[in-house]
């Protein structure tokens, strides 16, 4: 495999030399293409299959399940380590921690802080113990085994009062809609909402999950900061949020995936911002876990967290 950034030889290659077999599908190779820069990646997510700890029973414990819990402050998060991306960079403070140091910095004891796409809830936890027990996180997560760690979680450090939890992912109309979750992966986080009619076996599990709008959500007010990482589902949240954002004037920090917002919104980093700009938000960077200098669309051509300030 070549050093530099995977591509679809490298990964149709990993299947014939990690699998003996060839890839099921075209799709299933563009998937994980989308998913990993480095072969380094890409074999561990190869190695965490089912199917390759079938082919390889002697090869260790792979990707199968292993909860423990993480001490955050007054927080103790449960994390599974065999998510090597997001579990085991939190077991090591190594996970994001300048967008994680922005986030709390936005907020204050008896605050109000809104959490899209919560995952197993590191942001959740955090932010619950700054506001502290006068203040409120309402977090959203629509991914079952994310949810179930999420509200263990709250459950083991008592933020009951502190933490709302809801099963659903925020769009901008409330329903139903199809989630596209990656099975036998080492990323627990790359959930997505997805077409119906895609077809063809491209290595997700597609379910059914509850949807929701933030302005209909019977959020606690004035919300003090959103912080959004929903693979591209970003503009949705922004328009069904608008009188939370017109009224309330929170911070937003957001991932912007330039492939995933056209892939799930039809949309683009210049159309996200524009959409937030005419709602009254200038975009920045994010520089030593502080707003840093303003930052332009036609800057970002990879996955980047940055924060919408209002004017």
């Amino acid at each position: 495999m070549s050093q530099d950034r995977i591509g679809r030889d490298d990964v149709a290659w990993a299947y014939r030399l990690l699998l003996d077999r060839e890839a099921e599908s075209e799709a299933a190779i563009a998937t994980k293409v989308a998913a990993w820069r480095t072969a380094a990646e890409l074999r561990r997510d190869i190695m965490a299959s089912e199917e390759f700890r079938l082919k390889n029973p002697d090869a260790g414990l792979g990707g199968l399940p292993l909860q423990v819990i993480k001490p955050l402050g007054a927080a103790r998060l449960w994390v599974d380590l065999s998510d090597q991306v997001i579990g085991m960079p939190i077991l090591r403070d190594g996970y994001e921690p300048e967008v994680s140091a922005l986030a709390l910095s936005l907020v204050a004891p008896g605050d109000v802080a809104v959490d899209v796409g919560a995952h197993i809830g590191y942001f959740t936890m955090r932010l619950a113990d700054t506001v502290g027990e006068s203040g409120h996180v309402h977090a959203f997560e629509p991914v079952a085994r994310n949810a179930d760690l999420l509200a263990r979680s709250i459950a083991e450090s008592r933020f009951e009062r502190r933490v709302t939890l809801a099963r659903a992912a925020v769009s901008d109309a409330a329903g139903e809609a199809t989630l596209r979750v990656g099975r036998d992966t080492l990323n627990t986080g790359g959930a997505f909402l997805g077409d119906e009619s895609q077809g063809g076996d491209d290595g997700l599990n597609s379910v059914r999950v509850a949807t929701v709008r933030l302005d209909d959500a019977g959020l606690r007010r004035p919300v003090r900061l959103i912080k959004m990482d929903v693979e591209g589902a970003e503009p949705r949240v922004v328009r069904g949020a608008l009188a939370v954002l017109r009224d309330d004037r929170p911070c937003i920090v957001s991932e912007v995936h330039p492939e995933q917002l056209a892939r799930v919104s039809g949309s683009s980093p210049a159309a996200l911002f524009a959409d937030l700009a005419a709602l009254g938000y200038a975009a920045h960077a994010i520089d030593a876990g502080t707003v840093g200098a303003p930052i332009a669309p036609a800057a970002i051509t990879d996955v980047v967290t940055v924060v919408f300030r209002p004017r």
